[in-house]
């Protein structure tokens, strides 16, 4: 589905992702955890198109889609729900679903409306109401939600437990689960809660400093006492 081989990207003069080469298969959960700074961001939006690879291929079902144009990558079955959520404040609930929508027009729209409340059923509540005024945990589902009204076979998920409570972390990601377990969604998952990541992944990779250092199975890598002792210390809580 998704595979980058020897991705190198740059900001100016400072290089933030070095000779990086991963691979998504159709149908899996793939995480990539790291520290703050590690590149895990610029990772998801070098896929994206912005900013452009300096060098290396990233190839997308089998497409070779490095260096295009964002909004024509994203008419290719990838959506991005980025860091910080990135929602349109200003926008009702509902006119943010529509905006996730645009890609595919009108057609499906009132289907994956329900699709999308039925996984998220607060936002059912909320149709009505601006985004800005939604609850932090409300906001990542709509961040979430928009990205699915386009219906990705590539989901990418930007640090979706980032600054939420323990028990919305644990509802994002059931939601995650079971999206990947009922419709085969494939997704590209960027976290620093490493615990709750590892654990919902079937294989992840561990960046640092803008390498690849590690990769293995969730279950591998939660097991090495050099991922515990980085990333997992406070994991559970």
């Amino acid at each position: 589905m998704l595979s980058l081989s020897g991705v190198t990207t740059a900001y100016g003069s400072i290089v933030a992702l070095r000779d990086v080469s991963l691979e998504v298969m159709p149908g899996e959960i793939v995480t990539l955890i790291g520290a703050n700074g590690a590149g895990k961001s610029t990772l998801m939006m070098t896929i994206c198109g912005s900013p452009a690879p300096l060098s290396g291929r990233i190839l997308h079902a089998g497409e070779d889609i490095t260096g295009m144009p964002t909004h024509l990558i994203m008419r290719r079955g990838i959506a991005h729900a980025p860091e910080g959520r990135r929602i349109f404040p200003r926008m009702t609930v509902l006119e943010n679903l529509r905006m996730g929508a645009e890609v595919l027009g009108t057609a499906t729209f009132e289907e994956d409306l329900e699709r999308v409340c039925t996984l998220f059923p607060r936002l059912r509540e909320r149709l009505g109401q601006r985004g800005g005024t939604l609850s932090g945990g409300e906001q990542q589902m709509l961040a979430i939600g928009r990205a699915l009204m386009s219906r990705p076979r590539l989901l990418l998920l930007d640090e979706p437990s980032l600054g939420l409570a323990p028990m919305l972390v644990r509802q994002i990601f059931a939601a995650i689960r079971e999206l990947n377990r009922t419709t085969g969604l494939t997704v590209l998952l960027v976290e620093q809660n490493a615990w709750h990541a590892l654990r919902l992944a079937h294989r992840g990779y561990v960046l640092v400093n803008g390498r690849i250092t590690m990769s293995g199975t969730g279950a591998e890598l939660l097991a090495r006492p050099d991922v515990r002792a980085a990333y997992l210390e406070g994991g559970r809580a």
